[in-house]
């Protein structure tokens, strides 16, 4: 945490306080639940969605509010390359590995791979995704600011 300034610590350690409060709101109603009502999900697999959703929480927060790479990553281009490539080698996994579990005697709970290893492809993609958004939504503020500033100079 020490390459992290001020602002961004402080967006990390509230959206970390944030998806904690989450993660155990998830708990509480996955606990509360009747054990029929899942779709056949095992609990270990359903405890790792919980915990998956309450990271794709934080990441996306962090992300979006520029609190995710350091005062170091100048240009974090190769950062979102790389997580880019990670999600389309766990997607290609993915697919191999479904088709591996439906050729088995007893085929593989569909709902819960695809929950599982689609959680784990847009945990990879959420990163790039939403720096892109949120370089999108910069330009854009960006450009109306300057639209704005050209009409007020230009009327007085």
């Amino acid at each position: 945490m020490k390459f992290y300034d001020d602002n961004q610590k402080k967006v990390r350690y509230r959206f970390g306080f944030y998806s904690l409060l989450f993660m155990t709101a998830l708990l509480f109603i996955y606990i509360s639940l009747p054990i029929d009502s899942l779709g056949g999900i095992s609990y270990q697999n359903a405890i790792m969605i919980i915990i998956m959703v309450s990271a794709l929480f934080f990441l996306v927060n962090i992300v979006y509010r520029n609190a995710f790479f350091d005062i170091y990553t100048r240009s974090p281009f190769w950062s979102n390359v790389f997580f880019l490539v990670m999600a389309g080698l766990q997607a290609q996994r993915s697919y191999q590995l479904y088709h591996l579990g439906m050729d088995l005697p007893v085929p593989i709970n569909t709902v819960e791979f695809v929950m599982l290893h689609g959680l784990q492809v847009v945990l990879h993609l959420s990163i790039p995704l939403t720096y892109g958004v949120r370089l999108f939504v910069d330009r854009q503020t960006r450009k109306a600011k300057e639209q704005n500033a050209h009409e007020t100079g230009q009327s007085s």
